[in-house]
């Protein structure tokens, strides 16, 4: 079935805003800009379209850009892009890694609206920001701890981890029980329990068991909760961890296709891989038994580094 989908970019190698491009059956159609807005270097795609963080000539912030290519709000309230962007019952979040804080804006209406910024610490590294019941957390690269606050953004405490593990991205098991978190700066993978947040185990996602190599960037879990996929830029890899009940196992690495991978997403049984320094998006096959296969389709896309399905 054919999806549409959207490309955040960085504004380089002649990059000139957000991009989209048709997928179907691992064939990728050729790039079009879809909108003019500046270092959409995050996105998330919602009912009333697509999200991004972005800059401004007043600053930097967050546009919500319809799904005729068109800004139809927009919102600067801060001094640097943001890395992260979500959206939730109404509400945007964005993380912002290099000012440390975290902001809401209101989606109602096709409207965006800034209501406040949590300040953690200035460089913090904040990377993200999940939901889980009536949690919010937020993964701190520089702190080597994952924050937690309540719905209203009130600290409710933390998540340790060992010095120079730089957590960075996580997903939640489908029924909520575990965290799954990989750290940029130690490639890791770690099982963290939802009941007490505690990391009950970790696994290195490198061949030869290698850690503390940097840069290791997304993960994605399959519909079905067995395996993860997880993208490190500096060795352009893609690792395959297979869940064996709570325990994980790596069991594959293959190249990417390309130069730094630093978003990857699933669509049906195709991944699609977002290469910065190669400017480029590849498809590669998912096999039936969760490992990477063939690669697809390839396309050119300066300066990408996420990417969102319609």
């Amino acid at each position: 079935m054919k999806r549409t989908i959207y490309a955040g970019t960085y504004a380089e190698n002649g990059s000139e805003g957000l991009y989209a491009f048709d997928f179907d059956a691992g064939e990728l159609s050729p790039a079009r800009l879809f909108s003019p807005v500046r270092n959409s270097k995050y996105l998330t795609v919602t009912e009333d379209g697509v999200v991004t963080v972005c800059d401004f000539v007043e600053g930097s912030g967050a546009a919500l850009v319809d799904f005729q290519g068109n800004v139809v709000s927009q919102a600067a309230f801060e001094g640097c892009t943001s890395c992260f962007v979500t959206a939730a019952g109404g509400v945007v979040y964005t993380a912002n890694y290099h000012e440390g804080t975290v902001s809401r804006l209101s989606l109602r209406g096709h409207a965006l609206q800034y209501l406040d910024t949590v300040a953690i610490r200035n460089k913090a590294g904040c990377h993200q920001v999940l939901h889980w019941q009536d949690r919010i957390l937020v993964p701190c690269l520089f702190l080597d701890e994952v924050r937690l606050f309540d719905g209203d953004m009130n600290p409710v405490g933390a998540i340790p981890f060992p010095a120079g593990t730089g957590p960075r991205h996580g997903v939640f098991s489908a029924d909520g029980t575990r965290l799954y978190l990989v750290s940029e700066l130690s490639n890791e993978l770690f099982v963290i329990s939802t009941g007490d947040w505690a990391i009950q185990s970790c696994i290195s996602i490198l061949p030869g068991g290698l850690t503390h190599q940097k840069d290791t960037a997304a993960v994605r879990l399959s519909q079905d909760g067995r395996f993860f996929y997880v993208s490190t830029r500096t060795m352009d890899l893609l690792s395959v961890v297979e869940l064996q009940g709570d325990t994980p196992r790596l069991i594959q690495t293959v190249p990417c296709g390309g130069q730094h991978p630093r978003d990857f997403i699933l669509v049906g049984d195709w991944f699609l891989v977002a290469n910065r320094l190669t400017n480029s998006v590849v498809s590669f096959a998912r096999n039936a038994d969760g490992t990477i296969g063939a690669q697809g389709g390839e396309i050119s896309v300066p300066g990408v580094v996420c990417l969102g399905v319609r």
